[in-house]
C-alpha cells in the first residue's frame, strides 16, 4: 500500500510517501512547502498524484485542520486520518497528565526514536520553537521543554530594544560576533545549542540524541559529536502510528 505522509507544521507542509509492505519512507518521495498558515493552500502542491491512503500529524488547530481534510479528500478522493497522542502506546507512555496537550510533532518525534531504538533517548526540533524531550529506557516519557526557535530568539531581541540591526538572519558561525547583527544571531545559537548539550547531558546521559526540524542542520554543527540530524524524524513517527507498529 501507498501511503501518503504528511506533517503540518506552523510554517511548513512537509511530505513523504511510504510502502506500508516494507513499512519504510520511499526516498527522494518527499519535500517541504511553505503553507503561510494555511496549510489547506499548499494540498495543490504536494507533489503526489495519487495515494491509497493519507496520514496526516497536524499543529494548526482544529479549524485550520478542517479545512487541509477537505482539501486533501478533495483532490486524492481519500479520506484522510490524523494522528492523535495516545498516554500508552507501542510501549510509550506519556508523562504528560493530559497527553492530548503533547504536540502530536513531538509525540511521533518520540514514537520514531523509541519504535527503532527501544531504548532510552531524546528529541529535538528545532523549527519556529526549539523543543527537547526524552525517554528512558522503560519506554518512560521523561517530559520535555519548550523554548523560542533560533529565529524568535532574535525577532524577541529585535523587539524588545533599540538596537540598530537588519533583522534575524541564519549565517551562524562558530565564534562571537564582530558586528550587532553577528552578536545577535550568535546569541541565538550558542543559547540554543547550550540549552540543548544541558539537557542531554542532565536527562539523556548515553542515551541516542535525535535532532530534527528546519533549523537542525544549523545547530548540529556546533554540539558535540554525540547527536544525529534526522529530518523526517516525525514523518517516521507518524509512519510507526498508520502501521500499528
Amino acid at each position: 500500500m501507498s501511503l501518503l505522509l504528511l506533517d503540518v507544521g506552523n510554517s511548513r507542509l512537509k511530505w513523504a510517501v511510504a510502502d506500508g509492505a516494507r513499512r519504510s519512507l520511499i526516498p527522494g518521495e518527499g519535500g517541504a512547502i511553505e503553507h503561510r498558515g494555511v496549510p489547506a493552500t499548499a494540498v495543490e502542491a504536494i507533489g503526489v498524484e495519487s495515494a491509497e491512503a493519507i496520514w496526516v500529524a497536524n499543529v494548526t488547530g482544529d479549524r485550520l485542520g478542517y479545512q487541509l481534510e477537505a482539501g486533501l479528500a478533495m483532490r486524492y478522493d481519500v479520506e484522510p486520518q490524523f494522528a492523535a497522542v495516545q498516554a500508552k502506546y507501542a510501549g510509550l507512555r506519556v508523562a504528560y497528565a493530559e497527553p492530548r496537550r503533547l504536540g502530536i510533532d513531538r509525540w511521533l518525534a518520540l514514537l520514531a526514536a523509541w519504535t527503532q531504538a527501544r531504548g532510552a533517548a531524546c528529541v529535538v526540533s528545532a523549527g519556529t520553537a526549539l523543543t527537547f524531550d526524552a525517554v528512558d529506557e522503560r519506554g518512560q516519557h521523561l517530559g520535555g521543554v519548550i523554548a523560542p526557535g533560533l529565529l524568535a530568539m532574535q525577532e524577541a531581541v529585535l523587539e524588545t530594544t533599540r538596537f540598530h540591526a537588519h533583522g534575524p538572519t541564519q549565517q551562524y558561525t562558530d565564534g562571537l560576533g564582530m558586528d550587532t547583527d553577528a552578536c545577535m544571531r550568535q546569541g541565538a545559537l550558542h543559547a540554543g545549542a547550550g540549552l540543548l548539550e544541558r539537557l542531554a547531558a542532565r536527562h539523556a546521559a548515553g542515551a541516542l540524541r535525535l535532532i530534527t526540524g528546519g533549523d537542525a542542520a544549523h545547530l548540529a554543527p556546533h554540539l558535540d559529536g554525540s547527536w544525529s540530524v534526522r529530518p523526517n524524524l516525525v514523518l517516521e513517527g507518524l509512519l510507526a502510528f498508520a502501521l500499528k507498529t
